[in-house]
């Protein structure tokens, strides 16, 4: 099996599955760079912020834009696409009787999307789609919902590792088990999703090995202009123009480049370095920075005289420095670090089951959730609390400040 190789004279496709060691986290500007270092130089000499001004709070803004505009201007990405490229990228493994690697594993940071993607690989084969346990099942050590090995047609589907573990004294076991299995052809062909901070710690505590290991490549500047785009444009006869509030700079690359004055804002590129290439992280901070005018008239004024068409509507985006984000207080100790880190591992927990995996009191962790959740850091749906896409970043840096287990992507 080969992974889909990127020509240095091309652009590279937009859903490219690489292994995890051709993997590459796009680098910032060096004006960010040197930008951000000298603002956290002179923040050692700044008093503490207090508490009541720490929370990250949206500002009041009239030109944001209302959710029903957002669902049309930046839809959330769709995984078809995505699905079809990994059928591509794996046909050589799929289409061999007796394959070399029993089992794929595909590892995605959060909110890379890799569940969703594979759910969708499972729908476009039309079979195979093997649900995770219940956490009950998990601290039961409940085998049942193991796939059976097929002895032919398409592989079974895994698209959650990290559903099927506890970071807990009887929450190991079973996925052991699982891992053994799968690796060593007992269970058949199968294709396994986990989130890469799960698979950090499981490859601490299982001493197997998966010989094939894939990840979708970081978003760069490059493919998050692509597919913004497309998000953007789907539907549309006439293309929306993307330009920076404060100087009416190009966002995205107008429709005809060439037939244009505009200068182009680096936006994109510090969007690419500070979400990591995560396309459901950027994506979170793409929908914060859209608004409906620019800053004022005379932004305006300007844009429409080199804009290509008066026909072209545009859509506004905030400057990289005037975006909000989620940080946390300067009083943030090991309770957020435990509550923080456990949400990583699993990517994602019920409350009563993280109160079970943590050393902290119930009434510890409930608290430690909403302090998380008022500052923008945490978010829960479906009654499972997760680390937000708009706090991932800053989670990420504490937690790796901090000597904690973080994964590689």
């Amino acid at each position: 099996m080969t992974a889909t190789t990127v020509s240095t004279r091309e652009a590279p496709p937009l859903w490219d599955y690489v292994p995890v060691a051709d993997y590459s986290v796009p680098a910032a500007p060096i004006a960010h760079t040197v930008k951000k270092g000298l603002a956290a130089f002179w923040q050692v000499f700044r008093r503490e912020q207090p508490a009541s001004e720490a929370p990250f709070k949206l500002a009041t803004d009239l030109r944001t834009l209302s959710e029903r505009q957002l669902a049309r201007v930046a839809p959330a990405p769709t995984w078809d696409a995505a699905a079809a490229a990994l059928h591509a990228a794996l046909d050589e493994w799929l289409t061999q009787e007796e394959a070399a690697a029993p089992v794929v594993l595909l590892v995605g940071p959060p909110y890379s999307g890799h569940a969703g993607i594979l759910r969708a690989l499972a729908e476009r084969q039309g079979q195979g789609l093997v649900e995770p346990p219940s956490p009950e099942q998990v601290l039961a050590g409940d085998e049942s919902w193991f796939p059976q090995p097929q002895d032919a047609g398409a592989p079974w589907v895994f698209p959650a590792l990290e559903r099927a573990y506890l970071r807990h004294a009887a929450g190991i076991g079973l996925v052991r088990r699982f891992l053994d299995r799968a690796s060593s052809g007992a269970l058949g062909r199968g294709i396994i999703g986990c989130d890469s901070w799960a698979w950090a710690y499981l490859q601490h505590i299982w001493h197997g090995r998966l010989s094939v290991t894939l990840v979708l490549q970081a978003f760069d500047q490059r493919r998050l202009a692509q597919i913004f785009d497309e998000l953007a444009n789907r539907s549309r006869r006439q293309p929306l123009l993307f330009r920076q509030t404060s100087n009416g700079h190009y966002v995205l690359p107008p429709p005809d480049r060439d037939a244009v004055a505009g200068e182009t804002s680096q936006f994109l590129d510090v969007l690419a370095a500070r979400s990591r290439g995560i396309l459901g992280v950027a994506w979170a901070f793409w929908r914060a920075g859209l608004r409906t005018e620019p800053d004022d008239e005379d932004v305006a004024a300007a844009a429409t005289e080199d804009a290509p068409s008066s026909r072209l509507r545009t859509m506004w985006v905030r400057p990289w420095d005037k975006l909000q984000s989620p940080e946390l207080p300067p009083q943030s100790g090991g309770d957020e670090a435990y509550v923080l880190h456990a949400l990583l591992l699993h990517n994602g927990l019920p409350v009563d089951v993280l109160q079970q995996c943590l050393p902290l009191a119930p009434n510890q962790v409930m608290e430690t959730l909403l302090r998380l959740e008022e500052v923008g850091l945490a978010t829960h749906q479906d009654a499972v609390w997760r680390v937000s896409a708009l706090g991932y970043p800053a989670a990420r840096q504490f937690l790796q400040a901090g000597g904690y287990l973080t994964d590689t992507l």
